[in-house]
């Protein structure tokens, strides 16, 4: 190679990096380079390009994994973004290199405390005491972490040094009003409370804080007047007038908390508590058409807002109009199949439709992604009350509520279990705290009614109702209780009064005319019973219940093949409801036709697989009629487990083990069911039946003439009196 050709080669090849290393700017200084990162970083903060930070910041601490202050920064930036984890990280990476940094540790005890490691953010704000010892901010997260834990005492002494720390925060004195709430304090909490709004007299938050704890106590005018305080310190504060309309409901004045509402909506017109609150309170006091022209017209000014568009879908499934609610959440299900909002709406169209178990599945989803959900819990509760899981669905009231103290419609439900139960005083109660978060709360009234009766206290129960209705007019518990109610009076005629007066104001309420029929039935009007029943199904062709009580109108006049067929309609109207197939399977077996009998279970049962009253009756079915004797066993089984109470899942039960040639298994169950329904013929008779396998024909004569006394001619009295002539014919025996 020629010689010079040789060096301008090389030459060549060294002007490139000598032109890179001559760039201004350019420095293989390591430390140089990543505080150029950091100021890089620090421009992009400034100017809220969040991410474009991150990056920036990254680089530095890629360079010097001990940067602590790039690792600070780093976290700085993944809170504005809501990064939490991502914050948490950075943090750690701070703390660590650098423990003298206060505001790095109470930082991290924050992050921590909302994460539930108690005692990690104890130990960071420990920290924090030991850099700064006169830091009031870490005795303020000491003390909430106390009160989290439940040790109240530790609490209030840690906020009182937070408190002496920076007298003029309001946060310490709202934090320590709320731990002396929660010893039991009251009077302490008063003068915690009062004594901010005394250092702060200008402060809103002062106030709000001093009103909600007046509030709290019951004392309205107290609240009012310093809510009015808070309103008065900033023309444009959404938080007070909020609170202030919330007064005005609980002390029956909604014409001004409506007023208010409306007013919110020009004063703060891009805060969503400002402007969906006028929707919300529609839908909360029972002006569900209202409700949704609102939402409508919210959604058309602002598209994006996801948040009216589920409260839109959600107020169309309070008025039954599921198609609208399922076309709109759809779309929001297209966009994002795992969003926890519209998986919640989805479970609620499905709720609607009757579809318990998919509802179910689909709320635990929606768990799954977003674990505090309180109101997930809630429906997964409804769900589970549909099933019969009520166990289960008291646990999920008890979730929601923890999640949610304020959610008055679960304590309001966990009370309608407890009425369900038995436990009327403790269903009182409940209903009674339900009613303190939301005095306007029909539901609750409605337990409290249904409890009251149950006690046999007509005339206070007969007070929560008027509550109740003049809540929510068309509440169709309240006015089906009311129904009850009237009979339990005596005077059935009151009820049809009543919802014929309702319906001259609300003449399109489908559930009012389905109501008016149940009314006229009682009374044993059967053709106007009959004529409000087809006036619903004229507005609603499934119309909820209409041909279930159609067939009992065809009943109440003997017309059976008339009953078949309305509930053949009601089984196609609501496929999902069990009691349809069990009625019109009953009336196939009064006639004998024992294969359509259980043809009609076996389809109740692919409905609802879960049903312990399906299981039951099948279980008989076959266990007396043809079947699959360990079938039937198994779904005896599975009804007793579902129904541990129930004198008919013992007595069935009872007789499949007797079938299975399991006598001394069948007789506690059998004997069960006799103890709590003694005049039952057909409990008896099998008992009787047990005895006499287990050779005991004194006491199986006893059964057997039991049976035949309660009823001479009830389905099995030819067996007991065969049963009874060959009782007559064995040896005396004491046996017992």
């Amino acid at each position: 190679m020629n010689a010079n050709i040789y060096m301008r080669k090389e030459i060549l090849s060294i002007i490139p990096l000598i032109a890179i290393l001559l760039l201004p700017g350019c420095s293989t200084d390591p430390n140089k380079q990543k505080l150029s990162y950091l100021n890089s970083g620090d421009k992009y903060f400034a100017r809220a390009k969040y991410r474009e930070a991150v990056i920036e910041f990254r680089n530095a601490t890629q360079i010097d994994p001990r940067f602590a202050t790039a690792h600070w920064h780093l976290a700085q930036a993944y809170l504005k973004l809501g990064d939490s984890e991502g914050a948490r990280r950075e943090l750690a990476n701070t703390v660590t290199l650098e423990p003298a940094n206060a505001e790095a540790q109470l930082q991290f005890a924050s992050l921590l405390l909302s994460r539930g490691q108690f005692e990690d953010a104890q130990a960071a704000a420990l920290a924090a005491l030991k850099a700064a010892p006169s830091s009031a901010r870490a005795h303020a997260i000491l003390g909430e972490k106390y009160i989290l834990t439940h040790d109240r005492q530790k609490a209030i002494q840690e906020l009182q040094l937070a408190i002496a720390g920076d007298p003029q925060r309001v946060e310490g004195y709202a934090a320590l009003g709320a731990a002396y709430m929660a010893a039991g304090q009251p009077a302490d909490a008063a003068a915690a409370y009062k004594k901010a709004v005394e250092m702060n007299p200008r402060s809103v938050q002062a106030h709000v804080s001093f009103g909600q704890f007046w509030f709290s106590q019951g004392k309205l005018p107290e609240a009012e007047a310093e809510i009015r305080a808070a309103a008065g310190l900033d023309p444009h504060a959404v938080l007070p007038r909020l609170f202030l309309a919330r007064i005005f409901i609980a002390t029956d004045r909604p014409n001004e908390a409506e007023k208010l509402y409306i007013a919110l909506k020009t004063l703060a017109p891009d805060d969503p508590r400002a402007y969906q609150a006028l929707g919300l309170f529609y839908r909360a006091t029972g002006q569900a058409d209202k409700a949704v022209v609102e939402f409508q017209s919210l959604l058309a000014a602002k598209p994006k807002d996801a948040t009216v568009r589920a409260n839109l879908i959600d107020v169309l499934i309070d008025l039954g109009r599921i198609n609208e609610a399922q076309a709109l959440n759809q779309k929001l299900l297209s966009q994002n199949p795992g969003d926890a909002q519209a998986l919640l709406s989805n479970s609620r169209i499905l709720l609607a439709q009757g579809k318990y178990q998919e509802a179910s599945t689909v709320l635990q989803t929606a768990l799954k992604s977003e674990p505090n959900c309180a109101r997930c819990d809630f429906y997964l509760a409804n769900a589970q009350t549909a099933l019969g899981l009520t166990s289960l669905a008291k646990d999920s009231l008890a979730r929601a509520r923890a999640l949610s103290p304020q959610m008055s419609g679960a304590t309001a439900a966990l009370a309608d279990l407890d009425v369900q139960s038995g436990d009327y005083q403790e269903a009182l109660d409940l209903a009674g705290s339900a009613l303190k978060s939301n005095p306007a709360l029909a539901s609750a009234y409605v337990t409290q009614a249904r409890a009251l009766m149950a006690q046999g206290d007509l005339v206070k129960a007969a007070e929560r109702l008027e509550e109740a209705l003049s809540r929510d007019a068309t509440s169709l518990p309240a006015v089906a209780t009311l129904i009850t109610l009237n009979m339990r009076q005596g005077k059935p005629q009151a009820a049809v009064t009543r919802i014929a007066r309702l319906l001259q104001q609300y003449p399109q309420n489908v559930g009012l005319h389905v109501l008016l029929g149940v009314a006229y039935f009682n009374v044993k009007d059967w053709d106007k019973s009959a004529a409000s029943v087809w006036q619903a199904i004229s507005l609603d062709p499934k119309a909820k219940d209409a041909f279930t009580l159609l067939a009992n109108v065809d009943l109440a006049r003997g017309d059976y093949e008339a009953a078949r067929k309305h509930f053949r309609a009601a089984i196609d109207a609501d496929p999902r409801a069990t009691v349809n197939y069990l009625a019109l399977a009953t009336l196939y077996e009064k006639a004998g036709n024992w294969d359509e009998a259980k043809k009609l279970c076996e389809k109740a049962r692919q409905a609802d697989p879960n049903s312990a009253a399906v299981d039951n009756h099948l279980a008989d079915l076959y266990l007396d009629h043809g079947g699959d004797l360990n079938v039937a066993v198994s779904l005896a089984q599975a009804a007793r487990q579902k129904l541990p109470d129930s004198p008919d899942t013992a007595g069935t039960l009872g007789w499949a083990y007797y079938k299975l040639g399991s006598v001394h298994a069948a007789l506690p169950q059998l004997k069960e069911s006799v103890a709590k329904v003694p005049r039952n013929p057909v409990y008896q008779y099998r008992l009787g039946m047990a005895y006499l396998a287990d050779s005991r024909p004194d006491l199986a004569r006893q059964s057997f003439e039991r049976a035949l006394a309660a009823d001479a001619n009830f389905p099995d009295a030819a067996n007991a009196r065969a049963a009874l002539d060959r009782v007559s014919k064995l040896p005396h025996t004491v046996r017992q």
